[in-house]
Parts: C-alpha cells; sequence; structure tokens
C-alpha cells in the first residue's frame, strides 16, 4: 500500500486523533498497535496477531490486551500532573487513584500496582474493597472508599486502616457518620474520614445526573457545616482530611470541569476557616476519552487534553490556596477510564455489509418551474430596475 493510501485510511477513519498515537496503519495498511509510544518502532500488526490465533486453531471474536498501554497511559497522566504543578509552582503532590469499577480484571490492576508509579485503589463496594484489600498487599496503599455504606463495609474499611493503608471513608449521606463513629470506638482505630461535596455545578453529557445539586450522593453546603460540628463535637474533627467532588464521567467540555473545581476550591477555603485540615483534594472522575477522534463536545469526545485537563485543576486549586494564604493541598484524580479506555482491541469477524445507495440527480428541463425564492429575487430586481436614479427622485420632490 502507498503511502498516500495509507493516509487516506487515516483521515477515513479518524485514526490519528482516536488512535492517540498507539494505533496506526502500516504500509500493508493493516491496523498497527504500538503498546508504548515512547518506543514507536515496537509494533504489534493485528492482521499478523489474528493470523497467528487461527494457526493455533482459535477463532474469532478475540479481546487482545496490551497492559503496556495501560502503563503508558499511568505515566502520561502523571507527566502531564507534573508539567502543571511545575509550571504554576504548584507545592502540593498529585496521587491518580484508580477506581476497579472500570475493570477489575487481576491482570489490569496487577499491570497498574507493577508499573513503578504511585497510585492508589477506589472500591465503591464491600465486594471491591475486598478486591482492593487483596491486591494491596501488606504494603500501605492509598484507598478511597466511596459509594452506599453499610456497617460491614465501615467495618472491613477501618480493618484496612488498622492494617497500616491509608483508607479514606468519605462521607456521602448524614446517616454514614454515626456508624463510622461506633465502629471506630468498637476497633479502637482513627478513622480517616473524607466529604464529598454536592456542587450547583453540572457537566453534560451521559452520566450529568451523577453531579450536580440534584445528585444522590454527597452533602449540601449546610450538611457540611453540620458534618464539621458533629466531628468537632466528637473529638474526630482531625479525621476529616479529604475533600471529594464528582461533576460525572466522560466530561466532554473542558469549562464544566474548570467551573467545578473554581466551586469546590470555595469549599475548601471555608472548610480550612472553620478549622478542618483537609490534606487531599480529590477532583473525582470525569477525564475523558476522544473516542470518535472530532475533538468536540459530543458525548463520545472531549474538546482538551491531558496537559489542558491538569492545568485547569491545579491552576485553580493553587489559585484558591495563594488568594486565602492557605497549603497546596495532595491532589487526587479517579481517573479509571482514561486509563484503561486504549488498551483493549475487539477483533470480530465482518459478518455484514451496509451501503448507502446514491443516484445522480437529474437537471430540470429549461421550462420547469422554479423555486419560489428564485422568482421573488427575479421580482426584486425587476422592480430595481424600474425605479428612477435617486437623484431624479430627489429632483422631482
Amino acid at each position: 500500500m502507498s503511502s498516500q493510501e495509507a493516509s487516506k485510511m487515516l483521515r477515513t477513519y479518524n485514526i490519528a486523533w482516536w488512535g492517540n498515537n498507539y494505533y496506526d496503519v502500516n504500509e500493508l495498511g493493516h491496523i498497527s498497535v504500538c503498546p508504548d509510544p515512547d518506543v514507536p518502532e515496537a509494533r504489534v500488526d493485528l492482521a499478523e496477531l489474528v493470523k497467528a490465533r487461527e494457526a493455533q486453531g482459535q477463532r474469532l471474536p478475540a479481546l487482545f490486551c496490551f497492559p503496556q498501554i495501560l502503563q503508558h497511559r499511568l505515566r502520561s497522566i502523571n507527566a502531564a500532573f507534573k508539567r502543571a504543578r511545575e509550571s504554576y509552582g504548584y507545592n502540593g503532590d498529585y496521587f491518580l487513584v484508580y477506581p476497579i469499577k472500570v475493570n477489575q480484571h487481576r491482570r489490569v490492576i496487577e499491570s497498574l500496582i507493577h508499573s513503578g508509579e504511585p497510585l492508589g485503589l477506589e472500591a465503591g463496594s464491600k465486594a471491591e474493597l475486598m478486591a482492593v484489600l487483596a491486591h494491596a498487599g501488606m504494603t500501605r496503599s492509598v484507598i478511597v472508599c466511596n459509594g452506599y455504606k453499610d456497617r460491614e463495609y465501615i467495618r472491613l474499611a477501618l480493618v484496612g486502616e488498622k492494617m497500616g493503608h491509608k483508607v479514606y471513608l468519605v462521607i456521602e449521606k448524614m446517616s454514614e457518620i454515626a456508624i463510622v463513629l461506633e465502629e471506630a470506638a468498637r476497633l479502637n482505630v482513627v478513622p480517616r474520614l473524607g466529604v464529598r461535596a454536592r456542587l450547583a455545578s453540572q457537566g453534560s453529557g451521559k452520566w450529568q445526573s451523577s453531579g450536580g445539586e440534584k445528585s444522590k450522593f454527597g452533602l449540601a453546603a449546610t450538611q457540611v457545616l453540620q458534618l464539621v460540628e458533629i466531628l468537632r463535637a466528637a473529638g474526630h474533627l482531625e479525621s476529616l482530611q479529604l475533600l471529594h467532588f464528582h461533576l460525572g464521567s466522560q466530561m466532554a467540555n473542558i469549562r464544566d470541569i474548570a467551573t467545578g473545581v473554581r466551586e469546590s476550591s470555595r469549599f475548601y477555603v471555608e472548610l480550612h476557616k472553620l478549622g478542618v485540615n483537609i490534606q487531599c483534594f480529590d477532583v473525582g472522575g470525569g477525564l475523558g476519552v476522544d473516542y470518535e477522534g472530532t475533538r468536540s463536545q459530543s458525548d463520545c469526545s472531549v474538546n482538551y487534553g491531558l496537559n489542558e485537563y491538569a492545568n485547569n485543576i491545579i491552576w485553580a486549586i493553587g489559585d484558591a490556596c495563594e488568594e486565602n494564604g492557605l497549603p497546596h493541598p495532595t491532589v487526587i484524580t479517579e481517573s479509571g477510564r482514561a486509563v484503561t479506555a486504549h488498551h483493549t482491541v475487539l477483533v470480530s469477524n465482518i459478518i455484514g455489509v451496509e451501503r448507502n445507495e446514491y443516484t445522480e440527480a437529474t437537471p430540470p428541463a429549461e421550462d420547469a418551474a422554479r423555486p419560489l425564492p428564485e422568482h421573488v429575487g427575479n421580482l426584486a430586481g425587476d422592480a430595481r430596475d424600474r425605479q428612477p436614479p435617486l437623484a431624479a427622485r430627489m429632483a422631482a420632490r
């Protein structure tokens, strides 16, 4: 295949944009995979991979997974936030927390844990928390606990804290705090708490209902004040260390993200004024993937890249801290989709083809009726032609 034909395929299927340097068209016209764009010479021909599979007696469809892409995505996100922190003089750290609900497969979690990059894990249920604790092992890990929490879930999280992990129990409903304090006293452990703030800001897209004032989870401003007073009265105000919010998944518009971070920064400032030493700022998920490659605000695309995403978050939080003389907190993101989306490829046989049938339109006859706008335009032109010149009309007056 010529280079011109390959370029045409890239344009036709928009591979250059949604492929994100992981997918390309080679000189044979086949889709090639580059598991690590930092090593561009290491490429895999998908067609050859399928042939090798068929030679072993295996049939399609097949799901091919590339753990190197997982690790490269993790490095890329961490690098983007490192550049943003250096650019804006941000003194706090950055930490990526992987929500295992995105992909719970053992190979995925182990590939991320063994990547050599700092990484935490997020659980949204008892089952997920058990899996997280099993993968965390005996090393100290950062674990964020979201979602609905009953007594067993809370007890399991506190056991993880006793094991030496940094387990943040994020309070999302007022009914949870009483159970947390009871179980912490029973287990003789100091809880490590977070609070999910319910923002007025709301993103757009398929998952916009998970954010905003009508969100199912999160505490309104008045409830956050009540939580602070409950913890103060119980002598556990120092346990509240994390502020969390969530605008929604697959945020297409960077302005929605920036607006939400600025609003949540006000919560951070006001909590410090109340004597709460918030150390971690968890902006939740939302980092989207450009599935279409259109770089737009559609549900399946995004109008920003990793650098712009990191810059907006770091600048907004840092600006609020500098304005109020507050320390820069550790920034946490829960970017599961952006980490895993590119690393799997489903290959299937073609089972059908659908084409649009086009017919060429024949030009109308000379005496055929013309469209009304054309008649109106001709009449207006005739009227102008029949009018005397402006000077003659003025002289007649």
